[in-house]
């Protein structure tokens, strides 16, 4: 997976912060809208250079949105100044015909619009150097599903293309609704990490922050998805839980390969975990997002640490050690931590 960020004129003082924050998580792709509110030329291809100046200087590839009314800003040779300044891909959102699309095409790779072509939309482009990207929804409820998001991923297969597609921020939200700049509709209001891991799980190649910030914890958890393939997961210490349990929690594990429906079982947490200091007393309540050890009542499975997916009824082997920050999805075959404060 390849991660983006993107930066907007309105927002210009961040533009510089978050690509240098999305560069040091292991971001390797910038995205910006060229749609720019301007009446001249020289305006226009002043704000387009700065953007694209601050995404190079973090060593991040720029994709470009455009529309027939970027060129008219742009002035003559709109493509040629769009190389020039460094950027590697422009994506054709909407208003051009074929025949201009394929003239694009031959100064710059182009991206074409993975939320509204289909097969027969996109065969015309099947010889050109293509990425398909969808669109992100400013507002609330106008989101697609991830079954159509996967759907495009069949579609982009079939021509040998890459697909991207969007998450939303956790810090400053794009004006002037501040919902989020999404594709997925359900992932609007979900940590990004985890929007992140259900577009890779649906065959996404690469995800774009849509909007112009997020936190730092949040850079820092895409982060280590990127760079170290690892999920860190966020959550809080149960009162009286001795430092050491925490301490091993935060040691990389994986799910069992026969994954359970209502739970994520730790693959080495039995050797790990059965001979430090738990607590004595289980039969707490369970709710979804509850991470627990077996206690020794439990026989062989005494130390096995399990992270609930759904509320579950208490059970006296099980105590609870913890709580995750968010409901956590269930994980295919990779690594994660649990880091509890």
């Amino acid at each position: 997976m390849r991660l983006g960020a993107s930066a907007y004129l309105a927002d210009a003082p961040l533009t510089g912060p978050t690509f240098s924050a999305a560069a040091e998580a292991g971001a390797t792709l910038a995205f910006t809208s060229l749609h720019i509110p301007k009446d001249s030329a020289a305006g226009a291809r002043a704000a387009a250079t700065a953007i694209v100046s601050a995404a190079t200087d973090s060593g991040l590839s720029v994709v470009a949105d455009v529309s027939p009314n970027t060129a008219r800003l742009l002035g003559d040779s709109p493509w040629e100044f769009l190389q020039s300044i460094g950027v590697a891909r422009v994506r054709i959102d909407f208003g051009f015909s074929v025949a201009e699309i394929r003239s694009i095409a031959a100064v710059l790779p182009i991206a074409l619009n993975a939320s509204t072509l289909r097969a027969v939309d996109l065969a015309p482009f099947a010889d050109l150097d293509v990425e398909l990207i969808h669109n992100f929804y400013p507002r609330e409820w106008t989101g697609l599903a991830l079954a159509s998001v996967a759907s495009s991923v069949a579609v982009a297969r079939s021509f040998g293309w890459r697909v991207g597609a969007f998450i939303a921020g956790d810090s400053v939200r794009r004006g002037p609704l501040g919902e989020g700049l999404p594709t997925v509709e359900d992932h609007r209001t979900i940590p990004p990490l985890f929007q992140v891991l259900a577009l890779v799980d649906a065959g996404v190649d690469d995800v774009y922050v849509g909007d112009p910030a997020l936190t730092d914890r949040s850079w820092a958890r895409l982060g280590s998805f990127v760079r170290d393939d690892v999920v860190v997961l966020d959550g809080v210490a149960a009162p009286g839980v001795h430092p050491a349990v925490v301490e091993t929690l935060a040691i990389s594990d994986r799910n069992w390969p026969d994954a359970a429906e209502a739970m994520i079982r730790l693959e080495h947490s039995r050797e790990r975990f059965a001979g430090l200091p738990l607590p004595e007393g289980g039969g707490q309540p369970r709710p979804a997002g509850s991470v627990t050890v077996q206690l020794p009542a439990a026989g062989r499975y005494c130390g096995e640490v399990a992270i609930t997916l759904r509320d579950l009824p208490a059970d006296d082997r099980v105590t609870v050690v913890g709580r995750l920050s968010a409901q956590v999805p269930e994980f295919r075959a990779r690594s994660f931590t649990t880091l509890l404060h």
